[in-house]
């Protein structure tokens, strides 16, 4: 079953949001017709290359594989999303380059609000055109399940959950009947039910024990002319999207595909780590300045706090934050608690704020942490946990990061490994540029919103 858009829709509908994009920014000019005047045939050009630039971000989100499957409403907010990453890295540029220019800040904004509702509009009209076809009885794909086991179930469920896929189960052939699925008739009998119901397509989802019967109904369905897909008797065992590669003419599937193995996502990644960080450094120098000072004044020792955590592939490196505590024996090893008695009334009030973070901003600079991620360990912590709890160290396929899924679901500090590895892991497993976008909007409200047990 496709279920995303196929490769030829994309690209159609990524030369019109080009097309938009940069139709956007000459209406916006012609609007500002106070200031169309300083618009040259340089500007056009640049306009150009960000809209270019702007579809491939639509593409490292996702845009152009979701649109059939997820709700209008989620498809628009993601789309929100990525348009303010674009207008505030623009901003940083346009801040960079011709700060005293009020012309191109209303530019960038104008044209953005613009390519905004024309994207959503266009978005909005062919999403209910896609689902309405796909709804109507006339367009359905009618689908034959052989069995009716966990798989055949689940499948059946989704189909009628999702009305928009645009398929219908016209019933399932077993050597048992069950109340959840309709009953056609016996293994033995597939050929003449083919004949009978003649479906669009058979999906074939047995038990492990059946798994030798799948061949012989392979050769009947081609034998009928039918398609044929099967729902692997281990589909349980996948707890991500899983990803089908090739050795020789051995299919191998990978029982837990990360996102950012892929090598244009990381880059992508990459990429905004570099520029949101340079944003964030600029932007926040002054408050890192009084930080420094705060904590020089306020007790003896070092103004920024060095220690050593596990990141990507298991590797240490040296996190760096302002030092919240008076100097102690225990940096290395202790949680922080409610009421620690290490703290200094300064040091409390840049917990509470996040202060006593930004530094970890040149980390992510440097490379050896992203803006968004799991929360790097102390080792200590990670020799006795990787012991004890499940799936531990799979966070540290990816670089950790200053915020993360499981930090926003308050799972900081001395609180629930358990929940926060299953943070982790669901944050891995999902990766997206659009949802690393969304932690990092919900972060500043969470972090003024945290209670101190959560503070690490």
């Amino acid at each position: 079953m496709k279920q995303n858009m196929n490769k030829t829709a994309a690209i159609f509908s990524a030369i019109l949001d080009l097309i938009i994009n940069t139709g956007s920014v000459y209406l916006a000019i012609l609007l500002l017709s106070n200031s169309a005047r300083v618009f040259g045939k340089t500007s056009m050009v640049v306009s150009t290359v960000c809209a270019v630039c702007s579809v491939l971000i639509y593409f490292a989100c996702d845009l152009y594989s979701s649109t059939v499957l997820e709700r209008l409403h989620r498809v628009l907010f993601k789309l929100a999303g990525v348009q303010f990453f674009i207008v505030c890295s623009l901003l940083f540029v346009i801040v960079c380059i011709v700060p005293r220019r009020i012309e191109y800040y209303e530019l960038l904004f104008v044209s953005a609000l613009i390519s905004y509702v024309a994207l959503s509009f266009k978005k909005v009209l062919a999403t209910k055109i896609a689902h309405g076809i796909r709804k109507s009885q006339k367009h359905r794909r009618t689908v034959l399940l052989v069995g009716n086991g966990h798989g055949a179930i689940e499948y059946s469920k989704q189909i009628k959950e999702n009305p928009h896929y645009g398929y219908s189960v016209v019933g399932c052939i077993s050597d048992r009947q069950t109340d959840e699925l309709e009953w056609l008739g016996e293994y033995k009998e597939l050929a003449s039910v083919l004949e009978s119901t003649n479906p669009d397509e058979v999906v074939i989802a047995l038990s492990i024990r059946e798994e030798p019967m799948i061949q012989e109904f392979i050769r009947i369905c081609d034998n009928a002319g039918v398609r044929a897909s099967i729902v692997p008797p281990i589909y349980r065992y996948f707890k991500a999207k899983c990803q089908v590669d090739m050795v020789g003419s051995l299919p191998l599937i990978n029982t837990r595909d990360i996102p950012l193995d892929n090598p244009a996502n990381a880059a992508m990644k990459r990429l905004m780590d570099i520029i949101i960080s340079l944003i964030m450094i600029v932007f926040t120098s002054p408050i890192m300045l009084i930080a420094a000072l705060g904590v020089r004044l306020s007790s003896k020792g070092p103004v920024i706090f060095k220690q050593k955590r596990v990141g990507k592939n298991n590797k240490i490196f040296t996190m760096y934050k302002f030092r919240s505590m008076k100097v102690n024996d225990q940096e290395e090893t202790g949680w922080t608690v409610p009421e620690d008695p290490r703290k200094t009334p300064f040091g409390t009030f840049m917990r509470k704020t996040g202060i006593d973070e930004l530094p970890q901003l040149f980390n992510v600079l440097f490379g050896s942490m992203s803006i968004v991620g799991p929360r790097p360990e102390l080792p200590a912590f990670v020799e006795k946990y990787s012991k004890t709890v499940p799936l531990y160290k799979v966070k540290h396929q990816v670089k950790p990061g200053i915020t993360g899924l499981a930090q926003i679901y308050g799972f900081r500090g001395d609180t629930s490994i358990e929940g926060r590895i299953e943070m982790d892991i669901k944050y891995i497993e999902n990766w997206s540029l659009f949802n690393d976008i969304k932690i990092l909007v919900v972060t500043p409200f969470k972090m003024f919103n945290r209670n101190e047990k959560y503070v690490k």
